[in-house]
């Protein structure tokens, strides 16, 4: 740990101005720690070998638990059926408070210096060093989706977990050894070519989903942008679509949902396909440019009517106006129905439904029936039911000569999908749900059972092909 000289001399006095007091300086220093942290934290430079986000596995980044208080850590909770637990992390037992982190930090164990110098339990998070080459710490209390029972760590109720369930799911069973070959079908271990579609999400350090999530086997994955909770909302990429695949971190597509959710009733946004920010955006008549990557703005915020004058603005891609054309439509009517409100006068309801890219959205309320439009608002099939996910991504899959099924029902994807003579069960996206095996053991495909074992239920995972043989599964060459 790193402290600047100020604190030193602070802290422990000099022998010309506290002789006698060798408390002095000390009890000083614990009294502006405990009644000015912010004031106190000025003084300290934080050492942090590891960034938010390169935290090892199986560790949270916790900020406010190092150093006095005043810095971040990673952060090891204890797992399950683990001793000597004092609470839990998660909220339904107990949580994180962040408006006060003392409880947190008094969980964390105290180091071998904090040991020496009498500072007591919690001192390695409070009042110690870090260790010499990562700052990770551990902590008395329980991970997610566990709770402290008789001082061990035991499962939560059953339900929703939240995301961190279902990467312990995942790290579980895959920590399996391989099982016999000729009686794997016997057993739930992971057997890497009938296994490899389970799916480790990436989570935040409070239990919810990061807003980007690949899933799938490497060769068959796909990206997409989720909600906390991992629900799907705009913006997805494939690995064949390299630029956005590759540069795909959804902030945009976050930021709207975000602003949906605060009861904005038109939101004017621009997301690229996979969840980027467009370069240009507008907001409230203003606009100003943004970099897709780092998402940091740049350059002047000038009125929509000068925004040619913005560094980013391209003709050739913008036109004369911001809005696109669904978006424009929406947008007027969002203002009209405000205006309506304010009047106390009940606004009509509007059947548009526009994506965060301006363009239309893929179910299309027309002429009393919905229909699975593109992004143009040609119908592309009829009827419309509640997802047309598969009948949109047909339109992009015919450029990369990939043939999907989609239900004639609804435009969802098929539960059973076909690629030569191997068939698989997927997901609403379209993603591997289960294993692969060849098209004659196609009636012994269980998809619910695949679908559950994704989710993080990987006690019957074997039966996502029940009671397939080996000879059924494609192996890796």
């Amino acid at each position: 740990m790193r402290v600047i000289c100020i604190l030193v001399i602070f802290a422990f006095g000099t022998s010309s101005t506290l002789a006698g007091q060798d408390d002095y300086g000390i009890e000083a220093f614990r009294k502006m720690r405990e009644n000015s942290p912010e004031k106190f934290c000025k003084y300290i430079t934080c050492h942090e070998n590891e960034e938010p986000d390169e935290c090892p596995e199986g560790t949270s980044y916790m900020p406010g638990v190092a150093q006095f208080g005043c810095c971040g850590a990673c952060v090891q909770f204890k797992q399950r059926e683990e001793k000597e637990c004092t609470g839990s992390i998660d909220p339904r037992y107990g949580g994180y408070n962040s408006a006060n982190p003392k409880s947190l930090r008094e969980s964390i164990s105290g180091s071998e210096a904090g040991a020496r110098s009498g500072a007591g339990s919690g001192a390695g998070a409070i009042s110690d060093t870090l260790p010499e080459n990562r700052n990770t710490l551990s902590s008395s209390w329980c991970d997610y989706f566990l709770k402290c029972d008789k001082s061990a760590c035991v499962d939560a109720e059953s339900g929703d977990k939240g995301c961190k369930y279902i990467q312990s799911q995942y790290d579980k069973f895959l920590a399996d050894p391989e099982p016999d070959p000729v009686t794997h079908f016997d057993s739930a271990k992971y057997v890497r070519f009938r296994d490899d579609y389970i799916w480790r999400p990436n989570c935040t350090a409070d239990n919810e989903f990061e807003v980007k999530q690949c899933k799938g086997p490497t060769d068959e994955e796909r990206c997409v942008c989720v909600d906390p909770s991992g629900n799907r909302i705009f913006g997805s990429a494939f690995p064949f679509q390299e630029e956005l695949y590759n540069t795909m971190n959804c902030a945009c597509s976050k930021k709207v949902w975000e602003l949906q959710q605060a009861g904005a009733s038109s939101v004017t946004l621009h997301c690229t396909e996979n969840g980027n920010y467009e370069p240009l955006q507008c907001e409230d008549g203003w606009c100003y440019c943004i970099d897709p990557i780092t998402t940091e703005t740049y350059g002047p915020n000038l009125p929509e009517s000068a925004m040619a004058l913005l560094p980013c603005y391209k003709k050739e891609e913008i036109g004369e106006q911001y809005l696109r054309r669904c978006e424009s439509e929406f947008h007027a009517f969002a203002v009209l129905s405000d205006l309506l409100k304010e009047k106390g006068v009940q606004a009509p309801s509007s059947n548009l439904h526009c994506d965060p890219d301006g363009s239309y959205g893929p179910i299309q309320y027309i002429d009393k029936m919905y229909y699975c439009c593109d992004k143009y608002y040609k119908i592309i099939w009829n009827p419309a039911g509640d997802g047309c996910q598969c009948d949109r991504d047909a339109e992009t899959f015919k450029d990369y000569g990939i043939k999907v099924d989609c239900r004639v029902d609804s435009g969802r994807y098929t539960e059973i999908q076909q690629r030569g003579q191997t068939v698989y069960c997927a997901d609403d996206d379209g993603v591997r749900t289960g294993p692969r095996v060849y098209e004659e053991y196609k009636t012994y495909l269980e998809c619910q059972s695949s679908i559950r074992c994704q989710a993080g239920i990987t006690s019957n995972c074997q039966n996502s092909c029940v009671s397939c043989p080996p000879e059924a599964y494609t192996k890796y060459q």
